[in-house]
């Protein structure tokens, strides 16, 4: 039988980043350990941060602040970038001491990313937007930067934060401090984000969510359906079970 689910768009999935181009559905209040960019290609879209709405063309959002989402019509691009990227790093110098802000977003630019047709093709229309707002990048404590590619590379069961602070020489409560400065989350939700984008990137159809969470590193089921249901009002089911959502992994699968 042939499947006519309706394509709503592509999720593109990178290593320290992803993004959702198409139609997408409105969400309830959730907290993304990542920071939110946020675009309208052909119009506004609703944004509820911290409890206030507003209308937005082009917007971002700090890691770890509550925020809903209701696109209504628009079509959008969402880019969920790690609180140790370099795509975030560049946008973060912007927001000062506020949780989010609106961004220029140009007709042309705007029809470039809707355009986009591979993860080359999407990076670099990123580049394009991250460039012209002139704002140089924060710079990262490069202890962090090596705990969270550490992190990453290893995506440990539990966080041993003692170990983690021997390595690159500070006191457990030195780094619990630091990392949560540097990057606006604690090491345990980064942990935990990690595994749920190790998740997205390893769903496939047909696979069950108990096997799911084993191989991303869950403790069970309910705990991957816990943490999907914090940081994204949603199930990895969702937005790649169904298919309506076209998957490109633009890195390998660890």
């Amino acid at each position: 039988m042939t499947d006519t689910t309706p394509v709503s768009g592509t999720l593109f999935l990178w290593n320290d980043r992803w993004m959702l181009l198409g139609q997408l559905p409105a969400n309830k209040a959730h907290r993304h350990v990542s920071a939110s960019l946020l675009l309208g290609l052909d119009g506004t879209f609703e944004l509820e941060v911290e409890g206030q709405r507003r209308h937005a063309r082009a917007a971002v959002v700090a890691p770890d602040v509550p925020q809903a989402l209701n696109p209504g019509g628009t079509a959008m691009l969402v880019a969920q970038l790690d609180p140790d990227s370099d795509a975030w790093r560049r946008l973060a110098g912007m927001l000062g001491d506020q949780s989010s802000v609106d961004l220029p977003l140009s007709d042309e630019l705007a029809a470039a990313l809707a355009g986009s047709r591979d993860c080359s093709d999407l990076s670099g229309n990123l580049d394009r937007l991250l460039n012209a707002t002139g704002v140089p990048p924060l710079p990262l404590d490069a202890r962090v930067a090596d705990l969270c590619n550490h992190l990453r590379d290893t995506l440990p069961e539990k966080l041993d934060a003692t170990a983690l602070a021997q390595r690159v020489g500070l006191s457990a409560s030195r780094l619990t401090h630091l990392f949560r400065e540097q990057t606006g989350v604690t090491l345990r939700r980064f942990l935990l984000y990690l595994k749920i984008t190790r998740a997205v990137a390893r769903w496939e159809p047909g696979m069950t969510l108990s096997t799911l969470a084993a191989e991303a590193g869950f403790y069970d089921q309910p705990h991957l359906v816990r943490t999907a249901r914090d940081m994204f009002d949603a199930l990895p089911s969702v937005y790649i079970g169904t298919g309506q959502f076209r998957i490109c992994r633009c890195m390998p699968v660890g």
